[in-house]
């Protein structure tokens, strides 16, 4: 063979030492199917033969010093032929090069054969086995082999077709020219400005535990040196790295556990990282971070690692939540508040098991707390490397900031579009077309099953169909690699029947409907019957706090994308909801296209304003992304005073119950956003247009309105116009140029009538198209009004006994739809 072909420069310089490239011999006999291992005990697992390469030595000196004391054979008898080169980071670290070891002959290699394990017991022959012992395994020893983390790494796995193509097309063809089947993409730097915002779960993980581009450098760094020639971590090697960060050693399988996220019995870097990550005590136990973080919690104490935690794992976690608090509790203490603890979650024996899902809405919803002080190193990993090294300190400003686009380190895997085009072999768009970024898409981890009848009827993990080949082996390692395989609580949710969201839609589906118990009817439908109303109450009251948060976190100016629905008022007509809801989100606000906007006026007037609030505030938990609630001029104590939704509270629940329900729904009104705007030229709001000066910055004011707003006319005189202001009709059109085209709302007593042009002075200041609003009560369900440029939507038919329709509009493809609802049926 050539050596030229074979001759690498086999050195990096890096810290001012000299680091050499790793060579790795393939040794496969294609007859008997077996590979070529050795035992490196030391290192915990078996793997091919390699060897760093020395000073000014060519790959093919390497091989034949790997070869020597590992087999009998004549050189002459055999090729080599490279089979891939593992690229890693370019500012340190060390290629590693397969290189598969082919005789010219099919029978020199039955000289080599010795060792083979005869496939029984295989766990008890292995531990029997000698450092530097070696073995022949088959491809299936392998892998019961690799299910008990005793490979260094997967690569006898991963590149096993690879290995097998390349020894049968170079033995047929008698091919010896050296060649690449691939090649690893190198890991650019990483970018430390970010130009979008970060909304990736482990970007956030990660930014919480204050990972600067210099921590994660080093952390690959000490990665890449325990793993080589691997690109895996295992177990043992493992538990040298967390022993140096102060963790027990007596629970590394516990930690291991919790980092294996994919269950593949070895860790990427990416899995290293984030574990790190949730364990720093840097990272908040709030918001993204905390869920992530429970989710390493769970599996820590899911010994079964089953997503199923019993009572018996679960009496651990309450054990070490007391123990971190100084309380050491046992025997029956810890049985008794254990059991107490686990009945928070709904269940009412300890045969019963606690779901992760169940587990994380437990925590979410502060049903279950405790858990902020588990799962935690003693020191941050940035004080770690700090008091380890003389490295230089690590300043603000070289925090990293990643993109949408992942950047984070991921072991010779970068997260983003084009280096997953160039692992698959897939030719990158051309630079002429330009794709958005700022928005990524991604594959949701949960597949949904539906009657014919639009109804929901299955909720199935996209991973537990991997068995059934509805995920292909490269897919499902492209999803270990993008974190796709962690589960995206707040969508899964949607489908978590012990959500109380759920629990009230639930409830709201009976009360829609009529029911029978023993051929006699038990109750009409839409009516509660015989239902215990002060336990919905209760469910009302925590959907109270949850949206209540969700409100104050938005802000008082909505920015929505299209397809959107645009509904107006409602007033109590639960009916009428409903069926818009069988009509255009029958399956639920998550697995409908468009988002659906709500103008206000949810209250008064109608018979069923709790079981609409309640409708609403469900769906804005469940999916908070789709469905968008504004503030209207009954969302107002005063205004529910003068009518009915107060006295609706007490009469359904009590005087002193209903006043708490309807103090809380209130609270939740006062935070609502103002007003909307839809692909940033339709304004959506409850009334209209404000009286103020065309040169005011219209955009600044909505932004500067308090949230929350108890008394918005005396607080917001501004607000106040966007919930009460009018649209001149046509019987005091002769008002229409007085005044800048505003005049009193003599109609209403309060606010102001605006005229054609000043709404198009408006619309042209803001650089608007439209308005749409609600406020007033339409015979067809909605009005197009001065010169097309306004809409008013009305979405409750039958509007106090009258003959009214209700409609809706719909924003699609540059096009305003007009919707009339047939609500008689």
């Amino acid at each position: 063979m050539d050596q030229k072909c074979l001759s690498v420069s086999n050195s990096h310089i890096a810290d001012g030492r000299s680091l050499h490239d790793y060579i790795v011999g393939v040794i496969y006999d294609q007859v008997k199917d077996v590979y070529l291992m050795i035992n490196y005990r030391q290192r915990g697992g078996l793997w091919f033969p390699f060897t760093e390469c020395r000073i000014n030595e060519t790959s093919l000196q390497t091989v034949k010093r790997l070869l020597d004391p590992v087999v009998i054979y004549d050189y002459e008898q055999i090729q080599l032929f490279k089979v891939c080169s593992t690229k890693t980071l370019p500012f340190k670290g060390r290629d590693v090069l397969f290189y598969a070891i082919i005789p010219k002959l099919t029978n020199t290699i039955s000289t080599w054969l010795n060792g083979k394990m005869d496939g029984i017991d295989i766990e008890r022959q292995i531990n029997t086995l000698q450092d530097n012992s070696i073995v022949w395994l088959t491809t299936n020893q392998l892998k019961s082999i690799s299910k008990l983390s005793r490979l260094l790494g997967m690569e006898p796995l991963s590149l096993n077709k690879q290995f097998k193509d390349i020894f049968h097309s170079t033995i047929k063809l008698n091919n010896i020219n050296s060649a690449v089947i691939f090649e690893e993409v190198k890991i650019p730097q990483i970018e430390t400005i970010s130009k979008t915002s970060h909304n990736n779960s482990a970007e956030t993980l990660v930014l919480s535990a204050r990972f600067t581009s210099t921590i994660q450098e080093k952390l690959y760094e000490e990665y890449h040196n325990a793993v080589l020639p691997s690109d895996y971590l295992n177990l043992e090697t493992f538990k040298e790295l967390i022993l140096r960060k102060g963790l027990d050693s007596q629970h590394s399988i516990d930690y291991f556990r919790a980092f294996d996220s994919t269950q593949r019995n070895y860790l990427t870097f990416l899995d290293y990282l984030l574990g790190l990550a949730a364990l720093d005590p840097n990272t908040q136990h709030g918001g993204v971070p905390a869920e992530q973080r429970c989710r390493y919690i769970f599996r820590y104490y899911n010994i079964n690692n089953n997503q199923r935690m019993t009572f018996e794992e679960f009496k651990l976690m309450i054990k070490d939540i007391h123990n971190n608090k100084g309380e050491n509790l046992s025997g029956d203490r810890l049985s008794d508040q254990a059991l107490e603890m686990f009945r928070l979650f709904g269940l009412r024996s300890s045969d019963q098991t606690l779901s992760l899902m169940d587990f994380l809405s437990g925590v979410g919803q502060l049903r279950f707390r405790g858990t902020s002080v588990l799962f935690r190193l003693n020191m941050s990993i940035g004080d770690f490397f700090q008091r380890s090294s003389s490295s230089p300190s690590i300043t603000p400003s070289t925090m990293i900031m990643p993109s949408a686009t992942s950047n984070i380190i991921t072991s010779n895997r970068n997260l983003n579009i084009k280096t997953m085009a160039r692992r698959s072999g897939i030719q990158e768009p051309p630079s002429n077309i330009s794709v958005d970024e700022s928005h990524p898409y991604e594959i949701a981890t949960h597949i949904v099953k539906v009657k014919k009848t639009g109804v929901v009827v299955d909720i199935t993990s996209l991973y537990d169909l991997e068995i059934a080949g509805a995920i292909s082996g490269s897919t499902a390692l492209f999803f270990d690699g993008d974190n796709g395989k962690c589960d995206r609580i707040n969508s899964q949710n949607c489908f978590n029947k012990r959500t109380y969201a759920n629990e009230m839609l639930h409830g709201l589906r009976y009360f829609e409907r009529a029911s029978k118990e023993g051929g006699s009817e038990l109750k009409d439908a839409f009516t509660w019957g015989p239902v215990d109303m002060a336990a919905m109450a209760r469910c009302l009251l925590v959907l109270c706090k949850q949206v209540y948060s969700i409100f104050m976190k938005e802000d008082r100016l909505l920015r929505i994308s299209s397809a959107c629905y645009i509904l107006g008022d409602l007033h109590g007509n639960f009916r009428d909801l409903i069926c818009f809801e069988k009509t255009f989100w029958r399956l639920g606000p998550v697995l409908t296209p468009a988002s659906i906007l709500f103008l206000g006026d949810y209250v008064d007037r109608g018979q069923e304003s709790i079981e609409v609030v309640a409708y609403l505030f469900a769906q804005k938990v469940l999916c908070p992304h789709k469905v968008y609630l504004l503030r209207g001029n009954h969302e107002l104590r005063n205004v529910q005073d003068m009518f009915q939704f107060h006295g609706e509270c007490h009469r359904r629940f009590g005087v002193e119950l209903g006043e708490q329900v309807w103090e809380e729904i209130n609270r939740c009104f006062d935070t609502m956003p103002i007003c909307a705007l839809v692909d940033n030229r339709i304004l959506c709001v409850h009334g209209g247009i404000p009286s103020l000066d065309v040169k005011s910055d219209f955009f600044k004011l909505v932004s500067q309105i308090p949230c929350p707003l108890r008394d918005p006319e005396n607080e917001s005189p501004f607000a106040w116009e966007l919930l009460w202001n009018d649209p001149l009709s046509n019987e005091i059109n002769d008002l229409e140029n007085r005044n800048d085209g505003f005049s009193l709302n003599v109609r209403r007593g309060t606010g102001f009538f605006f005229s054609s042009k000043a709404l198009i002075d408006f619309l042209h200041q803001n650089s608007l198209s439209y308005v749409v609003r609600a406020h007033e009560v339409q015979q067809q369900g909605f009005k197009v009004q001065l010169n097309g440029r306004l809409l008013t939507v009305f979405s409750s038919s039958h509007y106090c006994g009258g003959e009214n329709e209700a409609a809706t509009v719909l924003c699609d493809s540059n096009k305003l739809r007009l919707i009339r609802l047939d609500t008689s049926s």
